[in-house]
């Protein structure tokens, strides 16, 4: 079942068959005969297409008394209640509704509308929107003013302002969030608004300012050239927070790249390159003797379709595992290809955090760094932490749904 579905109100799911459709939107070609055939399928026409239903597909997505909690809407039912030889025995479409009858005498209706959304026909009318590629000549560069989105989503403006923040960090992959208190813990504030804040070996917030041991390149004064934060970890931080609390020294630039960008133009430039680095397998680790996390995969990841998910990229802590047929030539060559396109200043959106700007990014796709700084000069400090997509990804249907609109 796609995301989003599972906790939707079941109003929601058959209420949209009662709106008006347009004609470019006509869910039901002028077949409406739903048919079984001999194996207990079901033939029917949704959208102007013919397709065959499994009829354990259609069963178990019953919302009748009885076949999930009224709350949370999860099953009540497991693999193992249903016989293996299940079937449909009957089947009618009526406007939007397919009414099914199966072989355990179970009899449910289902929205029209949503078996083509469940069928990937159609897209998620929740999903926040795609990705868009940017450098800094076409960037609209997305902020917003935390009192804006600081309240409860039923509260005056707030649902509006939460969609067209989540909205930009969905197509650009980052937001600067002004206007938040200067005082310690307010990134935990804003994390856990959002989202829920994660915590890993440097803790559940951190201070990266110059420090005389440091566990971290972060914790110096040093240049930080793009980079995605723990490449090393199981599981890659999805989202990273930056909290400026002090930035008084000379130097100390932020600096983001889009990596969406970068693969992108090396797939279209290089496409031997881009399947190199999509292929090899890397060797992520970070071991400073009494801390040590490692992980194993490729610099870019993609989907079951081969469309971008995610990119590690810290040239600090990443080795190529020579296994057979890995074409180490071309890794090296190509790892050489990403760090000079997003080492270009064209490719670099740089800008100064002042007190209470608070940078919200996306760690599987924008790259960050900043500028050498003086830590004489002036004091520096910006508290961190991260959250997972989850949060951010909910909180935007959830404003949706406040506004009782889908985006355009």
């Amino acid at each position: 079942m796609p995301s989003g579905y599972a906790t939707m109100p079941i109003w929601w799911l058959f209420s949209v068959a009662r709106q008006p459709q347009s004609d470019a939107m006509t869910l039901l070609a002028p077949q409406t005969a739903a048919t079984v055939t001999a194996d207990g399928h079901v033939d029917v026409h949704l959208d102007g297409r013919p397709v065959r239903l499994h009829p354990q597909w259609l069963r178990e997505q019953s919302t009748e008394p009885g076949q999930i909690e009224a709350t949370n809407r999860q099953r009540l039912f497991t693999p193992i209640d249903f016989p293996p030889d299940l079937r449909a025995v009957a089947a009618e479409l009526e406007g939007d509704t397919l009414t099914v009858t199966f072989t355990d005498d179970h009899r449910c209706s289902l929205s029209a509308t949503v078996l083509t959304q469940r069928l990937g026909w159609v897209p998620d009318p929740e999903a926040p929107p795609a990705p868009i590629a940017w450098d800094p000549d076409n960037l609209p560069f997305p902020t917003v003013s935390w009192p804006t989105i600081a309240g409860q989503l039923d509260e005056p403006g707030v649902a509006e302002a939460t969609v067209q923040f989540l909205g930009d960090f969905a197509r650009h992959g980052f937001v600067i969030i002004r206007d938040t208190p200067q005082v310690e813990g307010t990134v935990e504030t804003v994390a856990n608004h959002i989202g829920y804040i994660s915590g890993n070996n440097f803790g559940w917030v951190f201070d990266v300012r110059n420090e005389p041991k440091p566990t971290d390149l972060a914790y110096t004064a040093i240049e930080l050239k793009a980079h995605t934060d723990q490449p090393y970890r199981k599981s890659q931080p999805g989202l990273q927070l930056l909290h400026c609390l002090a930035n008084g020294a000379q130097g100390g630039d932020s600096l983001l790249v889009d990596g969406f960008a970068a693969t992108e133009t090396l797939r279209r430039e290089r496409p031997d390159l881009h399947e190199v680095l999509a292929t090899v397998p890397v060797d992520f680790r970070y071991d400073m003797g009494s801390d040590v996390v490692v992980d194993t995969g490729p610099m870019i990841e993609l989907d079951a379709n081969g469309q971008f998910r995610q990119m590690r990229y810290n040239t600090k802590l990443d080795l190529p595992i020579p296994v057979d047929g890995a074409d180490l030539d071309g890794w090296y060559e190509g790892r050489r290809w990403l760090s000079a396109w997003m080492d270009d200043p064209a490719h670099q959106a740089v800008f100064r955090l002042d007190p209470g700007d608070l940078m919200f990014m996306d760690n599987h796709r924008v790259l960050h760094g900043r500028t050498e700084f003086d830590p004489t000069s002036g004091h520096r400090h910006l508290q961190g932490c991260y959250i997972e997509h989850d949060g951010p990804d909910t909180r935007y249907r959830l404003a949706l749904r406040q506004l009782g609109t889908q985006p355009a």
